[in-house]
């Protein structure tokens, strides 16, 4: 109720009135930490040509000054000491008008950014108290940037939380990886750690670079040089790549009458698009489309689970739909999760059934996500011959005919979320970059070797310093099954990564031992976040340790068999299998096919054969989606990283960003 007060308060006064007030940028607040030792700019926006002064805590006796401009902002510069767990206070001035910034802390600033794995929250991972300790860190503050797009740089923020100290509370809503990550540095250095969370679930890299590098890419150039300069010129370029991919470039839309027919039994849904009920459409090359939907799948039943009432289960979806088995109404509501749906008796019928969900446009307003989400045990029918599962065979059409819209989110255009999410923090000094993305990248793999680079570049640049930038490599998540002989866009994601680290100032935390099969959010981020802070200590702290986990095998290939050795890896390599089992190789000959191989060690040299490969000329190592059983570390605990010794080509070399 305060906020809409104000809100209509704001609303009844002159736009000179409203903009002429004192007012910092939203990244500023009561509890934040700002970077130690450096000169931290502190902007905003005043009455034009107002005196602004700001006085603080740390230089008692001295003022520093600037100038709000004819569009009232203004930015003043203050020196910061170096980090310490004592409280500070701002207080800034501009004419009659003063705000103040209380229990400021110096140390410093990490932005933690990327998709979900780095959006999870600490609640999500299910950690108690006692895991987490955070009651004991109140010098970790935490700043979470909301979810926004825009076509242009903005230079505010549009959405963002208050900075927040950590206890057993406030610990819930942090990212988890970051904060673990936090708590090592802020232990080890005994100084306050920020946490600027700029993250968004689903994520693509592009998104996240200025429009500004992708331009002076070769990669993204032509991308740019078509840019929409409105969201309406955006949604016309979504809906025409939509009906392509959906209607194919020839065909034109249903009309009214054809779409109705689709509630027919016998209609042939043969062309329609394969859906996976178990995640939404956006996730399936229906983007952000937003109105009616039809999702279809076929189930036989014998005659005599025909002959009477059955039971319907399906997973979780939005908005207003309907359910129509063999042409009848079965149900119709709003917002169902993981729901029973009685079947009357009659209404099944010996031999294939035609299982239609209708969802519907419900308000613009409202959260809704096309398709249905859920795990696999999640669809099923039960008769009474017993239960039978509805994950496979479903296929979706947008409906073309009714009011629909395309939601303005994370991956409709690149750079949008760097504009709203990124531009606007630039001038905010921080110590370093965590990333956590990838997965929303893996189908264009190949690509990722380029966007990446150019995504650390393009913020080092923002900022001008070079960044410590330190990366999760993706876990292990069995996403497509895909391995060595089908080709795997995990692997070749997590090739592009490791190649990165080329760029100076870069780390990685290999992440393939840690993951879940079943889930593409595992929960340990305990073990992310402590890997992430080892390579910040070696690469933005100085200290003298080693990269965590060997990236440059050096092979030797022998007539029968190969000799690895990686290079600064001199302690004896450590497999965790009370046999002595190593997991995850495999060899190859000429003929490309790969077979598995055993590996034993000696010493820090592994030692690989397979009996299928007389003459080897091409070693992999925990090349799939999913290795899940990699068991091979260094002798201080790190993984080693997945790697090839091959070139042959990629699953994913001609996948493209723009196609």
């Amino acid at each position: 109720m305060r906020h809409l007060f104000c809100l209509l308060i704001a609303l009844t006064l002159p736009a000179s009135a409203v903009f002429s007030q004192l007012r910092l940028a939203k990244i500023f607040g009561n509890h934040m930490v700002l970077q130690q030792s450096s000169p931290v700019p502190v902007w905003g926006w005043a009455p034009a040509g107002s005196l602004v002064q700001i006085r603080c805590s740390w230089a008692p006796g001295q003022v520093f000054n600037g100038n709000a401009d004819a569009q009232g902002a203004w930015s003043v510069t203050l020196p910061t000491p170096t980090g310490s767990l004592t409280p500070r206070e701002i207080e800034i001035t501009a004419g009659t008008e003063k705000t103040s910034l209380t229990d400021v802390l110096i140390g410093d600033v990490w932005l933690c950014s990327g998709q979900s794995n780095m959006e999870y929250r600490v609640e999500e991972s299910g950690y108690t108290p006692e895991q987490t300790q955070a009651a004991a860190y109140p010098h970790i503050r935490h700043l979470k940037i909301n979810h926004a797009v825009s076509l242009q740089p903005e230079t505010s923020l549009q959405d963002v939380g208050d900075w927040q100290v950590c206890s057993d509370e406030t610990v819930q809503q942090f990212t988890a990886v970051g904060y673990f990550f936090a708590r090592d540095l802020a232990e080890r250095y005994g100084i306050p750690i920020g946490l600027v969370h700029s993250s968004w679930g689903g994520s693509q890299v592009e998104s996240w670079i200025s429009g500004a590098s992708m331009a002076q890419s070769d990669l993204f150039k032509n991308y740019m040089a078509r840019f929409p300069k409105t969201w309406a010129e955006a949604d016309a370029i979504a809906l025409t790549k939509l009906k392509t991919t959906i209607l194919g470039a020839d065909q034109s839309s249903p009309d009214s009458g054809q779409e109705s027919a689709y509630q027919q039994p016998d209609f042939d849904i043969s062309a329609w698009r394969s859906i996976n009920p178990t995640f939404a459409w956006d996730w399936q090359g229906i983007w952000a489309f937003r109105g009616d939907g039809y999702m279809a799948t076929d189930v036989e039943v014998s005659e005599k689970a025909a002959a009477n009432a059955a039971t319907l289960h399906l997973g979780i979806f939005n908005g207003p739909a309907e359910l129509l088995l063999n042409g009848t109404k079965i149900w119709s509501g709003e917002n169902a999760g993981n729901g029973d749906y009685p079947v009357p008796a009659g209404v099944l019928k010996p031999g294939k059934n035609r299982l239609l969900f209708l969802q519907k446009l419900g308000k613009a307003t409202d959260w809704v996500e096309m398709g249905m989400r859920g795990k696999e045990v999640d669809f099923w029918l039960e008769t009474t011959t017993g239960r039978q599962s509805l994950v496979n065979g479903w296929r979706g059409m947008p409906g073309f005919n009714g009011p629909y819209f395309f939601v303005h989110s994370s991956n409709n255009l690149g750079t949008a979320i760097y504009n709203a999410m990124i531009h606007p923090i630039i001038r905010f000094p921080l110590k370093g970059v965590i990333w956590y993305q990838g997965e929303t990248n893996a189908i264009r793999a190949y690509e990722y070797r380029q966007a990446f680079p150019l995504l650390i570049r393009d913020w080092r640049r923002a900022w001008g310093a070079e960044l410590p930038f330190i990366f999760v490599q993706l876990a292990n998540w069995e996403a497509g099954n895909g391995n060595s002989n089908t080709g795997s866009d995990w692997a070749e994601l997590r090739e592009a990564q490791m190649l990165t680290l080329e760029l100076p100032r870069t780390g990685m935390a290999v992440a393939v031992d840690i993951g879940d099969s079943k889930d593409i959010h595992p929960k340990n981020k305990h073990d992310v976040g402590k890997r992430l802070a080892h390579e910040a200590r070696r690469i933005a702290y100085g200290e003298p340790s080693r990269q965590g986990s060997p990236t440059k095998p050096v092979y030797h290939f022998l007539k029968n068999s190969v000799e690895i050795t990686f290079n600064g890896v001199n302690a004896p390599l450590v497999v965790r299998n009370k046999y002595g089992y190593v997991h995850g190789f495999e060899l190859a000959g000429e003929d490309q096919v790969f077979h598995y191989a055993k590996a034993e060690i000696k010493g820090n040299t592994l030692f690989v054969h397979a009996e299928a490969v007389s003459h080897p000329v091409a070693v992999r190592y925990a090349w799939a989606d999913d290795p899940f059983d990699v068991n091979l570390y260094t002798a201080d605990g790190f993984p080693i990283a997945p790697f090839r010794s091959d070139n042959w080509k990629c699953k994913t070399e001609r996948v493209h960003f723009d196609d």
